[in-house]
């Protein structure tokens, strides 16, 4: 078996093949290194794949949201479950840590051809070497090489992104999250050990790298004062159509394609690393000698068919004109409202139920109704980091 691309997705399935008794190549020419990313850990993430609480002191719990319209009001929102903020780099050392322990052999190497033959694959590297694989899994990220030789009729939407690194940002323990006044995009401030991820995703074909720039730069400059340079960077968030039923080009008898590779990103937040560790989990369990990764489209569909629907409505109806702006200026004023914001909030970091978020809105409990107030009262988040709010749960924000 080979495996291209030891990020969240190829690392993890070449870990669990390899566990699983399977002889696993995995090629990859820059791993590990810092993908240009937000690198936050949702509370899906570390729900779906438990063993990323190894990265516990490698990263920053975050608590709260700061959500800002793009009219400029803002409000904090605490958390029901934190997410974590680790480096990409710490999380892809990690995965190769856990892959080479399982008896991976890693090459640090690029996958520079690769043809079919009749009992598999031919895979000649950038050294020269050619490679002899039965199976192949493609997890070479968003702008896959592979994807256009294993599923041509996969043409997932390309939004780029641009990244910065200051030192300076969101205090620890919140993250930003602010909408672009003039397209459907978003800016994000995460707090890191000893620097932010400060990026901006807009829609393909949107912005261009300077415009991107410029607005992360504006950003530091209005909310820290920090206008020293950054180290910059860019990237692109692949995500599908689901609705249309393209799961079926995700696997075969002799392939897969999983994480960025395969456009599995949250369509409303471009969020991938949940469903990178969740797709390589599928390939691998519906993998059998047999019918190789015949069924893995069909258990992925089974999977994040529900979730991209749900996340697809809410980048319809979120990003339209106004309406962050009107949830926004009702949750500073209404503790119902700011329920309603927290309950989506929460939706979109645990993957959950658009129907169950409003029941909770609806029907909420006392604990969750004294953190709607005093998100009322003090919808700017003053002091909510220090321990004067609570949790929907009841705990102490810390």
């Amino acid at each position: 078996m080979t495996v291209v691309g030891a990020g969240p997705a190829g690392s993890r399935a070449a870990e669990l093949l390899a566990r699983g008794g399977a002889a696993v190549l995995l090629l990859d020419p820059r791993a590990p290194w810092e993908k240009p990313c937000g690198a936050g850990l949702t509370a899906a993430a570390l729900r779906h794949t438990p063993e990323l609480e190894d990265l516990r002191d490698a990263g920053h719990p975050i608590h709260e949201v700061q959500v800002v319209a793009p009219g400029g009001l803002s409000v904090v929102v605490p958390l029901r479950h934190p997410y974590r903020v680790v480096s990409r780099l710490a999380l892809s050392e990690w995965g190769l840590a856990r892959a080479r322990e399982a008896g991976v052999c890693f090459r640090s190497v690029a996958a520079l051809t690769v043809e079919p033959t009749r009992d598999g694959w031919s895979i000649t590297d950038a050294e020269g070497r050619v490679h002899r694989a039965r199976r192949l899994i493609a997890a070479d990220g968003a702008a896959s090489r592979l994807r256009g030789i294993l599923a041509p009729g996969l043409r997932p939407e390309l939004a780029p992104a641009r990244v910065a690194y200051p030192r300076r940002g969101a205090p620890a323990g919140r993250a930003v999250f602010l909408f672009l006044p003039s397209t459907e995009g978003y800016l994000w401030d995460f707090p890191r050990p000893g620097h932010h991820s400060v990026g901006v995703a807009v829609p393909p074909g949107t912005f261009r790298r300077r415009p991107l720039d410029g607005a992360i730069a504006q950003y530091r400059l209005a909310e820290a004062g920090d206008g020293t340079p950054a180290e910059e960077r860019g990237a692109v968030i692949a995500t599908s159509l689901w609705t249309t039923g393209s799961f079926a080009l995700l696997g075969g008898p002799n392939h897969a394609l999983l994480g960025d590779a395969a456009g599995l990103a949250d369509p409303a937040t471009g969020e991938g690393i949940d469903y990178a560790f969740r797709s390589a989990g599928l390939a691998v369990r519906s993998f059998d000698d047999r019918s190789g990764f015949s069924r893995y489209p069909s258990a992925a569909r089974a999977e994040f068919r529900a979730e991209f629907r749900r996340a697809r409505l809410i980048r319809r109806w979120l990003y339209r004109p106004g309406v962050a702006d009107r949830l926004v200026s009702r949750a500073r004023r209404s503790p119902r409202a700011a329920l309603l914001l927290m309950a989506l909030v929460d939706a979109i970091n645990e993957h959950g139920s658009l129907r169950a978020a409003l029941r909770r809105a609806l029907f909420s409990s006392p604990p969750e109704r004294r953190a709607a107030r005093t998100v009322c009262r003090c919808p700017d988040g003053a002091g909510l980091c220090g321990g004067q709010a609570q949790t929907p749960d009841g705990r102490q924000l810390v």
